[in-house]
């Protein structure tokens, strides 16, 4: 065998050599006996997926070793905790399908739930926040039988695993033209535009990411099947599964290098870097929880199969933040709506909404943007928009916000360019799955943490069998 291995990493359209890695990475005997880690499996990254498949794999007495970037998990699960008032504010995911694997996952991590209502989103003022200006005779529109009937037409939209090939050319279509060639009524037309936490311009969005948006699940949530940690802090369940599972699970840490074997004896051998040093963490199969675009893949040596499909996928850029000390009135929903574009739909970058929190006082905004912003850029945006908006109501009142939380949701909503899921993008990644012991489970086939579970739930006894052979 050569003396050195070079670990792969790619550029876009092509493989380039970027890191030169000794082969000594990858020996034992360069690492002291406690950073020599060998597991079952190996999991990147501890958002909705990561977390799940940990939890789920320990229940099953399989061993694991958990590698998340962030110095928590959750993902985009989101909660600012008060420490002076004990006020807990959700700015990330909001809600939960009333399903059963929500409340097996809620009561197997010890947070209770209830019910969510969609009156804690508050009640909708809509203003122009680039031109300032109020909107006023104007309701946003929802989701009709019309709409519904649509949807109906394509059940495979709320997973994309099973997408057929070719895809409906109506469905690649953006969402204003299918619209129009479907007949659907404004109110329909406008609901499609607007579900929560869309990111990018959804004018250019196809129809395609708006019904794997806007599914039956989604349409089921906001008809009042719905459940949330019953003290508004969904977070609750990544913390305790933390504090339970911390010992199998590297923070602040991520790959630097990587081994992947085309045979299943071969498994994985993967570089971490820790703030306790590099660890080698060898295991069966690796379980890719994190979004696999290019940048966060450049390590693991994307071969001729790979690096064509996942060179192909990217995220949009999309911020959240909490805030007090507003001025504003609580239970209002202060709702960007553009004075002068199709159905209202504002220009970016912009702030998307200023929203009340289920404590008094605190608000959540959001903020969407087609180019990366940094927390300052993000935050000052938010100033501006509160501090108009505290000129429009006599009821509202001059005062300095005070911005108590931030996050960073990019990249959301990973989707690969039209043209390639029309050359069948879908089915390509999904041909991945197993390939070199590496399985993907992050966000790419569904939206929301209900369906990241219930993916990840039906994945994993194939993931399993893959580690016995």
């Amino acid at each position: 065998m050569r003396s050195s291995l070079l670990c792969v990493a790619s550029a876009a359209g092509a493989l380039a050599a970027s890191v030169k890695c000794t082969r000594d990475q990858f020996q034992d005997s360069s690492y002291a006996p406690n950073d020599v880690i060998e597991r079952d499996f190996a999991i990147i990254g501890g958002g909705a997926a990561g977390t799940y498949a940990a939890v789920s794999l320990a229940d099953q007495k399989k061993t694991f070793a958990m590698v998340e970037i962030a110095d928590r998990l959750g993902g985009n699960t989101a909660t600012y905790q008060d420490p002076a008032t004990g006020a807990s504010v959700d700015f990330g995911v909001q809600l939960h399908l009333d399903d059963p694997i929500v409340h097996d996952f809620f009561t197997r991590l010890n947070s209770p739930l209830g019910p969510f209502s969609l009156e804690v989103f508050g009640k909708p003022q809509y203003y122009d926040f680039a031109k300032k200006v109020a909107i006023s005779n104007y309701t946003r529109g929802t989701p009709g039988p019309d709409y519904v009937a649509e949807v109906n037409k394509y059940p495979f939209v709320d997973d994309l695993n099973k997408l057929p090939n070719p895809v409906p050319a109506d469905l690649l279509l953006t969402w204003p033209e299918y619209a129009k060639k479907n007949k659907l009524s404004t109110a329909s037309t406008e609901a499609g535009l607007y579900w929560p936490a869309t990111p990018g311009d959804p004018l250019k969005t196809t129809a395609l990411a708006i019904f794997n948006d806007g599914n039956h699940i989604e349409l089921a949530e906001f008809s009042g099947k719905a459940v949330k940690n019953a003290n508004s802090d969904n977070s609750l369940i990544y913390r305790n599964a933390l504090a339970e599972l911390k010992e199998h699970i590297f923070l602040k840490s991520s790959i630097i290098a990587a081994q992947r074997s085309t045979d299943r004896k071969g498994g994985v051998q993967l570089v971490a870097n820790t703030p306790t040093g590099k660890k080698l963490i060898k295991a069966k199969q690796l379980l890719v929880a994190m979004p696999p675009v290019l940048d966060n893949m450049k390590y693991f040596g994307l071969d001729q199969q790979e690096q064509p499909v996942i060179s192909k996928l990217s995220g949009k850029h999309y911020y959240g933040g909490v805030v007090n000390n507003t001025g504003l009135a609580d239970g209002i929903a202060y709702t960007n709506a553009a004075q002068d574009r199709p159905f209202h739909v504002p220009g970016l970058p912009e702030v998307v909404e200023i929203a009340p929190s289920s404590h008094p006082g605190y608000q959540f905004y959001w903020y969407n943007s087609e180019e990366p912003k940094s927390r300052a850029e993000v935050e000052s945006a938010a100033k501006s928009t509160i501090q108009w908006l505290q000129t429009q109501d006599k009821g509202n009142k001059k005062s300095e916000p005070q911005f108590l939380d931030f996050k960073d949701y990019s990249p959301f909503h990973l989707t690969p360019p039209t043209k390639d899921i029309a050359d069948g993008w879908y089915g390509k990644m999904k041909g991945l799955q197993g390939h070199r012991n590496t399985w993907y489970i992050s966000a790419l086939f569904v939206v929301g943490s209900t369906q990241i579970w219930n993916n990840t739930h039906n994945m994993l006894p194939d993931i399993i069998k893959a580690a016995q052979l």
